[in-house]
């Protein structure tokens, strides 16, 4: 019989999502999301207002516009980690 199979297959994706859940909290504890989201938006209004820009390329575009993704991304995942967190 393979009446095994489904109870094997929900504990790997709660030790799945055991393990995700850890290496969020893991990776907050160095630096909250805010700050993280700060260092992002250093770096690109650095970028982005030095004198010696003469024209953003369609390259660093892209590049910008990952790192607000990025951004976005860490925003959601911290507001989940303090949901977690609180629960």
């Amino acid at each position: 019989m393979d009446t095994l199979q489904p109870q094997t297959s929900i504990d790997t994706l709660e030790d799945s999502v055991t393990t995700q859940k850890k290496i969020i909290k893991d990776f907050f504890l160095k630096d909250t999301g805010s700050e993280m989201i700060e260092s992002l938006n250093i770096l690109v209004e650095t970028y982005l207002f030095t004198e010696n820009l003469t024209r953003v390329t369609p390259e660093m575009r892209e590049h910008i516009v990952n790192q607000l993704r990025v951004a976005t991304l860490i925003a959601k995942l911290d507001a989940n980690n303090d949901e977690i967190a609180s629960a």
